[in-house]
């Protein structure tokens, strides 16, 4: 979900190059190289809502909690606000890391029961594509330009 790819599978196996469009550099940019040199206030909030979201993907809410710094999770959720997605912000800001004495079964209920409530938020990666691609769309100038 993370970078964006300039090519595509044809019939007879081989790959057609696309042209990647300026939001594809945008998201790729976010991606990879932290909003770039010079990020904008788009780039920031694109950056740290996917180092969460992959963080999320990979082990759940509670591990890209226990993952990100109080600064990443914090840009993470005004990355979500930025967005739209408040509701992802305060799911995230209200998770507390349980204490390595806690019963493992107790973390685990309360680890599913987030990582349920986050998909029923971000259904699937397209999701957040949809929602950058708009909001690109509508404000260009809340992302540096792409090279």
């Amino acid at each position: 979900m993370l970078a964006r790819e300039g090519a595509a599978p044809v019939s007879g196996g081989s790959v057609r190059r696309m042209e990647l469009s300026k939001a594809d550099l945008v998201w790729n940019r976010a991606a990879t190289d932290h909003g770039g040199s010079k990020p904008r206030e788009g780039d920031r909030a694109l950056s740290a809502l996917l180092l969460a979201h992959g963080l999320v993907m990979n082990g759940g809410v509670e591990h890209a909690i226990e993952c990100l710094s109080e600064a990443e999770l914090e840009a993470a959720c005004e990355g979500f606000v930025f967005f739209g997605f408040g509701t992802v912000a305060a799911l995230l800001r209200s998770v507390e890391v349980p204490e390595f004495d806690d019963l493992a079964e107790d973390v685990d209920d309360k680890g599913g029961e987030l990582d349920s409530e986050y998909s029923r938020l971000v259904p699937a990666d397209s999701t957040l594509v949809a929602r950058f691609e708009k909001y690109y769309h509508e404000r260009p100038f809340a992302f540096a330009p792409s090279e």
